[in-house]
């Protein structure tokens, strides 16, 4: 190399003594950024790591379930005459007299059409029994919910315990999909 060249032209100089260190810069700028972006992907994969286990037993036990719910005789209701059955099953098993029974279907929409039973009862027994046909029928169904109950005094002798109730429920029909993508 001829330094002539150089002295006689101040910009080819310039260029020679400022490119490498731009370079020099630029090349380091980029692989710390490049190594700052590896890292938190490192972390977030560590992350990620260590809530894996927990999610996966999560789904385990959402599996397990989901199969014990449709494999139950309780989850079983599609009909109105079924719910009608099981509401009176419950009620004499409670003790409860059911005077009127109504049910009727209809849809809720919940990212889609749910198709809905609602049951309105109305009947009398002790407060114990009103207690007992509610506990029964909703623990024996998964998805019966009781929307709304009134209870009144039923007798006017001190020693008549008997109370009326008017009870409405809700029992959402809808198939639970399998894990193995079977209904």
């Amino acid at each position: 190399m001829d330094v002539g060249k150089f002295k006689a032209s101040r910009g080819r100089l310039f260029l020679w003594i400022l490119i490498p260190p731009f370079l020099i810069a630029g090349i380091g700028l980029t692989s710390f950024a490049l190594k700052l972006q590896s890292d938190w992907k490192l972390e977030r994969t560590r992350a990620y790591a260590s809530v894996l286990p927990e999610v996966a037993a999560a789904k385990r036990k959402v599996e397990t379930l989901i199969s014990t719910f449709n494999n139950s005789e309780a989850g079983r209701i599609k009909t109105e005459d079924e719910l009608i059955s099981f509401l009176q099953s419950s009620a004499q098993d409670a003790d409860f007299m059911v005077d009127t029974l109504k049910v009727e279907r209809k849809t809720i929409s919940a990212g889609g059409s749910v198709p809905v039973l609602l049951a309105n009862v109305r009947g009398s027994g002790s407060f114990e029994a009103i207690q007992n046909f509610l506990s029964e029928a909703t623990s024996r169904q998964q998805l019966l919910t009781e929307s709304s109950l009134q209870i009144s005094r039923g007798g006017q002798s001190p020693g008549h315990d008997a109370c009326r109730a008017d009870i409405s429920f809700e029992l959402i029909l809808f198939k639970l999909k399998t894990p193995g993508g079977g209904a």
